[in-house]
């Protein structure tokens, strides 16, 4: 796993659709696990980040606005995703995407990129929904914030982009470090 490079991505958005609704705020964390070998726990290295409030340039349903809080006056002067997507594409750039959901994010990164006539990064993916899933089995919760708070992991606000990309990466880790903590798998004898 040293060496990998991640990009723990999280976006708020205007709705559940990509192909009608925006993004309104970026988070998004370029990382690498360093060390961890020999049972040691692995180290998170940042190595930059994007956090941004978008212009989604729709008026903001009060749906979308109940779950993150955010309104179009907090949208007001925003960039528009068009100006965040080459530092976004940079971060991005030779690194797995990992995403609590990751299709849902993919999406609307694949939508936005799209109206711009850039294509999205083919990039591996990782979902930290299933990944969560199989390491902790029995979790109450799959949620980002019951993940997190079950691991005792801090998730700050959630609902909020670069909070929510930032708990996602440490859950991450945490499943990499769960993983490498395992025994090896022994092998079974077959019948001569």
């Amino acid at each position: 796993m040293s060496g990998a490079v991640f990009l723990a991505l999280d976006f708020e958005t205007t709705g559940l659709d990509s192909s009608r609704e925006r993004v309104v705020e970026i988070g998004a964390i370029r990382f690498r696990l360093e060390g961890g070998a020999d049972g040691g726990e692995a180290r998170l290295i940042e190595e930059g980040s994007l956090a941004s409030l978008v212009d989604p340039s729709i008026p903001m349903p009060a749906r979308a606005r109940a779950v993150h809080g955010l309104g179009d006056e907090d949208l007001a002067g925003a960039p528009p995703f068009r100006d965040l997507a080459l530092p976004l594409l940079s971060l991005a750039e030779g690194a797995s995407i990992v995403a609590h959901n990751v299709s849902f994010d993919l999406s609307f990164l694949v939508a936005e990129l799209g109206r711009m006539g850039l294509a999205a990064p083919r990039a591996p993916a990782v979902d930290t929904v299933t990944l969560s899933r199989k390491v902790f089995p029995g979790l109450p919760s799959y949620r980002l914030g019951s993940v997190a708070q079950s691991l005792g992991i801090h998730s700050g606000r959630g609902h909020r982009a670069v909070d929510d990309a930032r708990t996602c990466m440490r859950i991450y880790a945490a499943c990499a470090a769960a993983i490498g903590r395992r025994p090896p798998l022994r092998a079974r004898r077959r019948p001569c």
